[in-house]
């Protein structure tokens, strides 16, 4: 144990250049998400590095610290990965580690953010988003709004502010947990690497978009899009999840009997593989499941972009080709 600690002591705030030195992608470092450097995973792993200490989280290899990250992505065992850590932070200063917001900060945040912002209106540019997207506007709920202005930072550097959709994330207990962003600019996607993106709140795992009331049958999908699309084609009420992720952790609320998985059709399998997971761990539990796919590569936004007379649910079945 005093040699664990000893390392991790000597690596204290130097995580990022040793994580590096030892031919991790810098983009795998950055604190934002992207695919995982261990298992691969798509836009799941984030290194948060809290305190110096190198730490991380992937939903599929869990969360863990410098070392246990130097050791997956290696496969070093810990006496050689730690004989490494030694040798480079000899060479490497430490970094200034930036303090963790509070629980109560980000929670304001997201308050004074949804104050600012308003009901979705005929004609504004969270309308003309939808619209252009082919997406019929029917009531949408008070908890997706348009924010007139938000900043768009990218490494902490505001880079333009540009109308904002809004939408709530929900907990499976019915809180708030944080918000989702759509950067728009005249009346699409803004310009920017990441016109998507979650503000600072809560942990979100079973969560998720709620774009109507809670049903007896459930629709989830990705996308607060692809859901919208889905609610329109097939007729049934549906949530966005956000992710595959979100897809894969999602919990249905008290009161959900039969969920349905508008899974998307990706060529690398993840976005039914997420599905068949979700369906595998609800049906355990007694929960009706269905997982259904589009017959065409893409999600079912593009789906209902493409098509024009609306799919039964029986004529698409439940097979991810």
């Amino acid at each position: 144990m005093g040699d664990r600690l000893n390392v991790r002591q000597i690596a204290q705030g130097r995580w990022r250049s040793i994580l590096s030195a030892l031919g991790m992608d810098e983009r795998a470092l950055s604190g934002k998400h992207c695919a995982c450097p261990v298992c691969g995973g798509k836009d799941r792993f984030r290194f948060d590095d809290k305190e110096g200490r190198g730490t991380y989280y992937c939903p599929s290899c869990k969360p863990g610290d410098g070392v246990q990250l130097a050791m997956a992505f290696t496969g070093l065992s810990f006496r050689d990965v730690a004989a490494e850590i030694e040798r480079i932070a000899g060479t490497v200063r430490p970094t200034a580690t930036r303090s963790e917001r509070t629980d109560e900060d980000k929670l304001a945040a997201l308050r004074r953010a949804f104050r600012e912002s308003m009901p979705i209106e005929r004609d504004d540019e969270a309308c003309r988003y939808l619209a252009g997207r082919d997406l019929a506007l029917y009531d949408l709920p008070e908890n997706v709004r348009l924010h007139p202005g938000m900043a768009y930072r990218d490494d902490g550097k505001v880079l333009s502010t540009f109308p904002t959709m809004l939408a709530t994330v929900t907990s499976p207990a019915g809180k708030a947990v944080s918000l989702h962003r759509t950067y728009i600019q005249d009346g699409r996607k803004a310009p920017v690497s990441a016109p998507k993106k979650l503000m600072q709140g809560l942990p979100i795992a079973g969560a998720a978009i709620r774009l109507t009331p809670v049903s007896l049958t459930l629709g989830i999908a990705e996308g607060i899009e692809t859901a919208l699309a889905a609610a329109e084609l097939f007729e049934v009420p549906t949530w966005s999840c956000i992710s595959t992720s979100g897809i894969e952790s999602f919990e249905p609320p008290a009161g959900v009997e039969h969920v349905i998985v508008f899974a998307d059709n990706d060529a690398n399998f993840a976005g039914q593989a997420a599905g068949y997971r979700t369906a595998h761990r609800l049906a355990l539990r007694g929960i009706e499941v269905e997982v259904i796919v589009p017959p065409e590569p893409g999600d079912w936004l593009d789906h209902l972009s493409g098509t024009p007379q609306r799919p039964t649910k029986n004529t698409e079945g439940n097979s991810p080709t």
